[in-house]
């Protein structure tokens, strides 16, 4: 795995310059509403990542997780703009992304946990700001990936883990306390794909380059991540959801994933995108022609 290009990185962060300084003054503005020379821009961006020019309109995949749903912003940043909020006493706040690739809309509801994504009541009431999305912002109908896990497999699964329970336990108990949200989400009318944790951070849990904490040596993530995305895929398959899942596809799954492909360490950097495309295309979540 070769890093970002710099030209491509240069153009990432130009763009997400442009559109944060508009949309840090119009934060509610659709993407379709973006300055006619962005909107170029973004579909120029796109191309690069795919390889050919794709026809238009762009079929657009609503992402809606934790930090790592960023990754589907197209930059290789992280840059949160507030934009609505749910709760009349202690307001929790729904992010979205600068949206540099028109094929996604990504929406961030804070640290949530797959465990906990489907509770009302949560500390960062995930629940309430996904309800609040889908009857607001999210058109009845639409593409709808649903993003959630990693801090489970880097954090809360290790540590139960090195408390005594197997790999087994913690990743089957984990991957049926989020199912429901996925159904929630099915029931409602949307076209809903589960996105599998794409990434494992190689580097130790003592590692001061780490942007967020880790627990346990990285084999044991590595582990838990993989026995995680094949549990949950199992419960998808049988629940006839799609379920995509992109770790161990573009590099030696035996092995922690280069560093090229992070550029904090945890966040997943644009260098993946072409694979993200190319696994959200095969499972026929997009059709990019």
């Amino acid at each position: 795995m070769k890093p970002l290009d710099p030209t491509l990185h240069a153009e990432i962060d130009s763009l997400s310059k442009e559109l944060e300084t508009f949309l840090t003054r119009r934060p509610g503005t659709a993407p379709a509403d973006f300055p006619a020379e962005s909107q170029v821009k973004r579909h120029a961006l796109l191309a690069r990542h795919l390889g050919f020019t794709p026809a238009q309109p762009v079929p657009l995949l609503h992402c809606i997780g934790d930090s790592h749903a960023m990754f589907f912003s197209g930059a290789e940043r992280m840059r949160f703009i507030r934009y609505g909020s749910v709760g009349l006493w202690r307001r929790r706040y729904i992010n979205r992304s600068l949206d540099l690739l028109p094929c996604f809309r990504v929406f961030h509801t804070g640290p949530s946990t797959a465990w906990k994504a489907a509770e009302f009541g949560s500390s960062t009431r995930n629940r309430e700001k996904i309800e609040w999305l889908l009857k607001k912002t999210v058109p009845h109908g639409s593409r709808v990936l649903l993003s959630f896990g990693e801090i489970d497999c880097r954090i809360h699964m290790p540590k139960q883990v090195l408390a005594g329970k197997t790999v087994s336990e913690v990743v089957e108990a984990t991957a049926a306390h989020f199912l429901p949200l996925v159904r929630r989400v099915v029931e409602l009318g949307f076209d809903t794909t589960v996105w599998g944790v794409a990434q494992i951070s190689p580097r130790l849990e003592s590692d001061p380059r780490l942007a967020l904490p880790a627990a346990g040596p990285v084999e044991l993530r590595n582990e838990i991540t993989y026995a995680y995305n094949a549990a949950l895929g199992r419960l998808c398959e049988a629940a006839k959801i799609r379920h995509v899942s992109l770790a161990g596809t573009f590099h030696t799954a035996s092995e922690p994933m280069p560093e090229e492909c992070f550029y904090d360490g945890v966040h997943l950097s644009q260098v993946v995108m072409p694979h993200a495309l190319q696994a959200l295309q095969q499972a026929g979540v997009l059709s990019l022609s």
